[in-house]
Formats: C-alpha cells, structure tokens, sequence
C-alpha cells in the first residue's frame, strides 16, 4: 500500500485531530497555563487527568470552514505539547494519515449537508 502524500501544511490538514477517543490528547499543567482562558472551554478531566475535549469525532480545538473545505486550529499558537510533538511528514504523521485521512473530508461534507439542510 503506497504511503498517502505529505500535506504542505499542517494546518491544511487536521488529520491528526480526529479520534473517538476521550483521552486522545493528554494535557498537562503547562499546556493548560499556555491556553489560558481557552483551557477551560476545551478541556475535559477524566479522574484528575485533563484531555482535549472531543467533540464529533474530532479535538474541540479544531474549527472547521466550510468555504475553504479545511479544518483549522483555533488555538494553534498555544496547542499542547502533544500536538507540537507531531512532525509534519514523521512516520506517526504518516500512521494518522493512513488510518484516518477519510475522515476531515467526510465530517466537512457532513458539516456542509447539515448547513444547506
């Protein structure tokens, strides 16, 4: 199976972001001090560890805009640490795109439907 093409910019992507998973993306005291005020609204706590919240199917943080048919990081500048560890093109990169690069275009068709619906 060829490996799928490396996106030019991560922010075109948001491959990484989705998951099912409550406790996909770990965040820990310096994470949660660097977002600040966003921490609260996009955060959960499981027992006394803090996750990135997931919200259909993929990281609250991640917006997603219709008219550019992309995903954004709403708080890119200030992601965990996490996030900045994934390397645009590193074999993890390459894994979340193998195993889930079906699922940004199918949650903004769906995104899409629910609007003109």
């Amino acid at each position: 199976m060829p490996l799928p093409p490396v996106p030019s910019d991560c922010l075109l992507c948001g491959t990484c972001c989705f998951s099912d998973l409550p406790e996909y993306v770990r965040v820990f005291g310096v994470d949660h001090d660097r977002m600040d005020d966003h921490a609260r609204s996009l955060t959960d706590f499981i027992g006394n560890r803090c996750f990135m919240r997931i919200e259909d199917g993929h990281c609250a943080a991640l917006v997603p805009d219709p008219d550019t048919r992309r995903f954004v990081c709403s708080i890119y500048p200030v992601r965990p640490d996490a996030c900045r560890g994934l390397e645009r093109g590193s074999s993890a990169c390459m894994g979340e795109l193998t195993v889930k690069a079906e699922r940004p275009p199918i949650a903004l068709e769906a995104l899409l439907r629910k609007r003109s619906g």
